[in-house]
């Protein structure tokens, strides 16, 4: 029987949408999509892939749109979820949806075609210049939504898939993938499902259970349900649940079997293939849900070409996403949902070869890093990096930062599981890896914590060396952070511990400068005079050259500023011939505080400004931070108040950046009485 022989019944107009949710919370830009593809009555409509991970609120955010929208379809809408994740049974074959379809618009049992091409054929008939919305939940791939695809575009398709459907893309579908919710938004579900009382209530509670959600909607709900199934009970008893949980996962249960995070997100577990399976549970390793290809390489032991293979089918079924070239970030729930599996399913000796492979990537990349940034660093040869790891290594300087930049969360936390996984000799490697970039940068407490952890990782080393020279880090650490009695303590027991000039010249230099911040001139200019004696009685230019500055420091503090010139002349000479620029900053900063002294104020601006300048090239915002106060207090001197107040609004910006918050404080201070 032909489709023009059985016509549909011209009366009936379906209504399939489910129940609409009863809100919809931020989701504005997407939803501004929705709207302006789906067109208004007078233009043609359009197809709509809202794509996303599990649990993001993709169907959500598809039927409050349709809902909201009635009117621009007034011959119907259809609906269909088609299964595609899931479901623990076959999902429904495109024949029976057609069937479906077809019924919905008065179309007789005994007319139906049996063949999905048939069907499909009379479905187009059928929908020839309606203005329908047809809605397809859940599907899993192009072919399950190839046939149910009207032929006009008078019709209107949204569908919504875990899977990146390039093929519809290719018939000129837009694409709309969802991310996670502001934390704002967040709190606003939140107080939507629990109620906007208690969530005032417990501001702290509803932090820490916001911050286990990492702003995924059905994370947040299953929250909300778990809470409302105990109204009588505060928030801050499922919030300790997530504290003090071994696994935060099993918090994420509505508490009555209807729904947990688990198995949501096993759903698009279960369609990957046994090598991509594979992959993304090992993916769970890293400490944290950001990284990139090089890393994933190695933890894999896998080529290039073969990991990026796995990345992108990875992206394609919303389990990751590459958020720039080579990079990709996790949702923090699923993330931890494929360390769970890994734990779970892969063979230990293979977990343990997998983080020790991630430990010597970053590691050695880490290495090659900061060799360029600091090139006049004593070479001592680090461990061997495990077979199948290959480790990143930089053309220059630029390169170095960005790659620090990029990482500087993700190496302490692998620094982290490197002392879980009993290497202490790969801990205190990432401590001195670590200490240029973090200095340089004003992490100065990420700086304390990470050369602490080198301290008790040399402690368990049977090498005085190494123990002597994580002494001396952390020491500079707290020095940089104000710690300064600790400074002096660990700095003390490193100048006891030290064998050879070098060694006790390297740690009465470090010695001079936390003196030098107590404002103790005389025991800050002895071991100043001390390092510079051993420096060159061991050849060392670079830091002969330092040892000079120190000097000349001191020197400029006691007011003898035509010594401390000649000091500072000649370790702005040393440091020229050696191409140590960061010593050439260091350097031509203290010649400003000379001019300063010496009553030339407009000398000792051209010093600060070339100081400046270096610091900046370097990225190196510590210094920074300190030069432009500097030059600051040179303009206010002088008289020229509106850019003093520029430089130290600039100076408090970047103490405030860096956590430095006395050195901001005072800072304020001065911008106060400026403006006074």
């Amino acid at each position: 029987m032909t489709a023009d022989a059985c016509p549909p019944n011209p009366a009936v107009i379906p209504r399939q949408l489910p129940f609409p949710p009863p809100w919809l919370v931020g989701r504005e830009n997407e939803t501004a999509v929705l709207t302006r593809t789906l067109g208004p009555l007078v233009d043609p409509a359009s197809v709509v892939v809202v794509e996303g991970p599990g649990g993001m609120g993709k169907s959500t955010l598809a039927l409050h749109w349709a809902h909201q929208h009635l009117d621009r379809f007034p011959d119907g809408q259809l609906y269909t979820d088609l299964g595609g994740f899931d479901r623990p049974a076959e999902p429904p074959s495109a024949l029976s949806v057609l069937h479906s379809f077809l019924g919905a618009f008065g179309v007789a049992p005994a007319a139906l075609p049996s063949d999905e091409r048939s069907a499909a054929a009379l479905y187009r008939s059928v929908l020839a210049g309606k203005r329908t919305l047809v809605v397809l939940d859940n599907a899993a791939d192009l072919a399950q939504v190839a046939p149910l695809l009207p032929g006009t575009r008078s019709c209107a398709v949204l569908v919504t898939s875990r899977t990146n459907l390039a093929g519809l893309r290719l018939r000129g579908a837009t694409s709309v993938r969802l991310d996670a919710l502001s934390a704002s938004e967040a709190r606003e579900l939140l107080a939507h499902q629990v109620g906007a009382d208690r969530v005032r209530a417990e501001p702290e509670a509803v932090d820490l259970l916001l911050a286990h959600a990492a702003g995924l909607p059905l994370a947040v709900s299953l929250i909300a349900a778990r809470s409302a199934s105990r109204p009588d009970l505060p928030l801050s008893v499922t919030a300790e649940e997530l504290r003090s949980s071994s696994s935060r996962l099993d918090v994420f249960d509505a508490g009555d079997g209807s729904a947990d995070l688990r198995t949501v997100l096993s759903w698009s577990y279960r369609g990957l293939g046994f090598d991509e399976a594979g992959g993304f549970r090992l993916l769970g390793i890293f400490p944290l849900p950001e990284f990139d290809e090089a890393a994933v390489a190695s933890l894999l032991a896998s080529g290039t070409s073969r990991t990026a293979a796995l990345l992108r089918s990875l992206d394609l079924k919303s389990l990751l996403h590459q958020h720039s070239p080579k990079r990709y970030r996790m949702h923090d729930l699923v993330h931890r949902y494929a360390g769970e599996l890994a734990e779970r399913l892969d063979p230990t000796a293979e977990l343990v070869s997998a983080k020790r492979r991630t430990v010597d990537f970053y590691l050695h990349t880490a290495l090659h890093a900061d060799r360029r940034l600091y090139p006049h660093r004593a070479k001592l040869d680090p461990p061997v990096p495990k077979r199948g790891v290959r480790a990143l290594e930089f053309t220059g300087e630029a390169a170095a930062l960005e790659w620090f930049a990029a990482e500087h969360r993700t190496l302490p936390a692998v620094q982290r599981l490197a002392a879980t996984e009993g290497l202490p000799e790969q801990v205190w490697w990432f401590a001195r890896a670590l200490d240029t970039y973090q200095h340089r940068q004003g992490l100065i407490h990420d700086n304390v914590e990470t050369s602490r952890l080198g301290v008790d990782a040399a402690e368990r080393l049977d090498s005085p060396v190494m123990l002597v020279l994580a002494q001396r880090q952390l020491g500079r650490a707290c020095t940089r952070a104000g710690l300064l009695d600790e400074a002096l303590h660990w700095l003390s027991r490193a100048l006891a511990a030290a064998a050879g000039p070098e060694e006790q010249a390297h740690t009465h230099h470090d010695l001079a400068r936390a003196h030098a911040r107590r404002a103790d001139r005389e025991n800050a200019l002895w071991h100043a005079e001390q390092a510079l004696e051993l420096y060159r009685r061991a050849g060392n230019q670079v830091g002969e050259a330092h040892a000079l500055n120190a000097v000349a420091q001191q020197y400029t503090e006691l007011g003898d500023h035509e010594r401390a010139r000649e000091y500072a002349t000649t370790a702005l000479s040393l440091h020229e011939s050696h191409d140590n620029d960061s010593g050439v900053a260091v350097t031509l900063d203290n010649l400003g505080s000379i001019a300063c002294g010496a009553g030339l104020p407009q000398e000792a601006e051209r010093s600060y400004l070339r100081a400046l300048e270096l610091s900046l090239r370097q990225d190196n915002r510590f210094f920074a931070a300190e030069v432009t106060e500097h030059l600051a207090e040179t303009q206010f001197s002088s008289g020229r108040l509106d850019e003093a107040a520029e430089y130290f609004k600039r100076t408090y910006e970047l103490y405030v950046a860096q956590h430095r918050l006395p050195d901001a404080e005072r800072v304020r201070g001065r911008l106060a009485t400026l403006r006074s």
